[in-house]
């Protein structure tokens, strides 16, 4: 039995996934200072396959005690960086660059939107915990 809230499977999920974006973020920001350097190629986080590889995690298992119940797939979320790859079929310039600035900047978009999803989660759980600790204080 976990004691401490901070031992939360879901806290540990967000927190990693934090990190990946953080990753990614790097990523982009490395494109993006290299837009003008010959022969860069641009790198790329196989985000598609880190998110398949967080939902075939393991994690704590529910208990089915009643008929209705049905038994849920493990999924955690485990920690671990993405993998960063060369991007390939983007069309080079003649200095053999192939950075595209729209393209990185959609990407980092995408990219604050995940963070912005994830903080607003944080934010609830964080208030879900402090309202039962004041809860627990009134009675």
């Amino acid at each position: 039995m976990k004691t401490g809230f901070l031992d939360d499977t879901m806290l540990s999920a967000m927190g990693n996934y934090l990190g990946r974006l953080t990753r990614r973020q790097q990523v982009i920001a490395s494109n993006i200072a290299n837009i003008d350097t010959p022969g860069y190629k641009t790198q790329g986080v196989d985000f598609h396959a880190t998110l398949q590889e967080l939902l075939a995690g393991e994690a704590g298992t529910m208990k089915v005690n009643r008929p209705e119940h049905k038994a849920l797939p493990a999924a955690g979320f485990g920690p671990g960086a993405p993998a960063v790859y060369e991007t390939e079929g983007l069309p080079a310039r003649p200095d053999q660059n192939n950075v595209d600035l729209d393209r990185e900047m959609l990407k980092l978009g995408e990219t604050s939107f995940g963070y912005s999803m994830i903080v607003q989660l944080l934010r609830t759980k964080f208030r879900i915990i402090g309202s039962s600790i004041n809860e627990g204080r009134i009675g």
